[in-house]
């Protein structure tokens, strides 16, 4: 069940760029995937710096944009 939103996202035909899926049971933890609100972290561009910044050093691969 915990994969069941990542997979809905990449293969449904409804979803569309910046779409978030998550649970849809009692506190979005649990249950079948929907469309659901991304927290205000999810969309701070300074960690989401950083976490590209850290998984390029942890995987020594560096992706040149």
């Amino acid at each position: 069940m915990g994969a069941l939103p990542t997979l809905y996202a990449a293969t449904a035909a409804d979803v569309t760029g910046g779409d978030y899926f998550g649970p849809s049971g009692w506190q979005e933890w649990r249950g079948y995937p929907k469309k659901v609100e991304s927290n205000a972290l999810s969309h701070d561009k300074n960690i989401a710096s950083k976490l590209w910044d850290v998984s390029e050093q942890l995987t020594g691969i560096k992706f040149n944009m």
